[in-house]
Parts: C-alpha cells; sequence; structure tokens
C-alpha cells in the first residue's frame, strides 16, 4: 500500500483516494494496484458517488492523437488504471511509476465476487444480444449467487430517444455497477455523455472482457499473458482484426514514447 493520498474532486464531493496520478504522453492515469481499485469501488458504491473507469493501453493511447474529444474524455476519468505491457513500458522508458498493470480479465472475476458478498448488482452495456445472454449464463456459473441484473447490446442510436430508453432500462434494473463492454473510444464516450443520467455510481469501460469471460475469444497461456505477450497471440488468432492495431499501431506508440524521450 502507497503510504501518501491525493485529493480529488468529483462531482461535488472529495474522494480520498490511496494513489496518485502521473501523465503519459498528455494522458492521465493512476498509480494503482487491484486492492486498492477495490477499495475505492466499495467506497463509492457504499456512498452512492459516481466513478467512472476507463483503462490506458497502448490502442487507447494511440486514439488519443486523432480523437481529441476521446482524450478529453480520458484526461476527465475519476479513476484510469495502467492496462498493457506497451503503456508499463513506455512509462518505463520515461521514468515514470505505473504500479501494477491490471487487465481486466485478471480482476473481473474477483469483483464478480465481492458484488456476490456486499450485494451489488451488476448490468452489462455492449456487444451483440447473443453475447449478453452467453455472459450472463458464465456468470450464473462462476458466481451462482451474484446479483446480475441484466444486459442490453451496444447496438442502439446513441444521439436520441433510444439512449434514454436505455439509461432508463439501466437504472430501472437497480445497478450500482455498469459495465461497458463497447470499443474503444465509444464505451468511454458514452459513459461520459451519460453518468450524470445514470443512477448506478460506478460506470466501468471493460472492452471485450465478455468475449473473452464466454471463451467467444480465446486468451493466450499464462506463460505469454504475464510476459507482455498477449498482443502477440491476439495477432496470431484474429490478424484480420488486429493487425492494423498491433503491427502499425505498438511500432506508432514506441516512437512516440521515443521522441517524448528524446525532446520532452
Amino acid at each position: 500500500m502507497l503510504l501518501f493520498l491525493d485529493h480529488y474532486f468529483l462531482e461535488g464531493f472529495m474522494l480520498l483516494t490511496p494513489f496518485r496520478s502521473a501523465k503519459l504522453l498528455g494522458l492521465n492515469y493512476h498509480v494503482i494496484n487491484k486492492v486498492e481499485l477495490f477499495e475505492v469501488i466499495k467506497q463509492q458504491v457504499s456512498s452512492n458517488e459516481p466513478l467512472n473507469v476507463y483503462n490506458l493501453n497502448v490502442h487507447a493511447v494511440n486514439l488519443s492523437f486523432t480523437d481529441l474529444a476521446y482524450r478529453e474524455v480520458l484526461n476527465s476519468g475519476d479513476l484510469i488504471f495502467v492496462d498493457g505491457a506497451g503503456v508499463k513500458l513506455g512509462a518505463k522508458i520515461l521514468g515514470l511509476e505505473v504500479g501494477q498493470r491490471m487487465t481486466p480479465m485478471d480482476w473481473l472475476d474477483e469483483l464478480f465476487s465481492l458484488a456476490t458478498l456486499h450485494h451489488w448488482p451488476l448490468f452489462l452495456l455492449g456487444d451483440e444480444t447473443e453475447q449478453g445472454i452467453a455472459f450472463a449464463e458464465q456468470l450464473k456459473k462462476r458466481h451462482p449467487e451474484c446479483p446480475f441484473v441484466g444486459h442490453h447490446h451496444g447496438f442502439f442510436n446513441r444521439d436520441n430517444h433510444e439512449n434514454d430508453a436505455v439509461v432508463d432500462l439501466i437504472n430501472q434494473s437497480g445497478a450500482k455497477i455498469v459495465l461497458v463492454g463497447m470499443s474503444m473510444p465509444i464505451q468511454e464516450k458514452w459513459i461520459a455523455a451519460n453518468a450524470h443520467k445514470l443512477t448506478a455510481p460506478v460506470k466501468i469501460a471493460t472492452g471485450a472482457f465478455h468475449r473473452v469471460y464466454t471463451g467467444n475469444i480465446s486468451r493466450g497461456p499464462k506463460w505469454m499473458t504475464d510476459n507482455g505477450l498477449e498482443w502477440l497471440y491476439r495477432l496470431f488468432v484474429e490478424p484480420k482484426k488486429t493487425w492494423r492495431r498491433y503491427v502499425l499501431g505498438n511500432p506508432l506508440f514506441l516512437i512516440r514514447i521515443l521522441k517524448a524521450k528524446l525532446f520532452g
């Protein structure tokens, strides 16, 4: 546990957090570990105070250079954890502290256990309806008592009454934690635009974790995931979908890091 406290002001109230913030290529992130993440989530659910949780990986960094609105959304996040060996390497090159790398698939099962223990209702937003059903079934198998209160697909108009209907559905479900499983930057932008309408205090951008959770997307062997090579496995099993993100994106990120190292 880190021995310092920083103060962050969120929506008119003060959140005391046992971690501090840093900045990588102009993007905020927090030096935090899994235990601290869970403690903050518990605090915000208990107090019913808002918490928007985003993650920072190489893809997010690259997107932020071409989508300035997305960059602004990321920097407005209440809690941004590092997800990806690439960001951790980039931070190391620049002499920045990172904290624990926390890919959602490594800790969401523990969150579901906590949700069961503390009776935190969960809602999944994103992907196709069939994927939501598959996730609900898998969650029921792994955590039979977990209060899962609903899911909704992600293919709705986010600018009109359809969006309002989705927000109403989530609110009526009584959810305390909303898992927003869309692609970057859609999920973060949706959370930022709708957080003030949602009664659920905690909103977490989770990407396609539910597809991995249900086995729809296979995850690399542990020796790869533990050594920063999960991207290589994804490239191997889904080359058409991921080649641009990894073959082009990873070198581009490294170039940006080296430019920052050399020129500030």
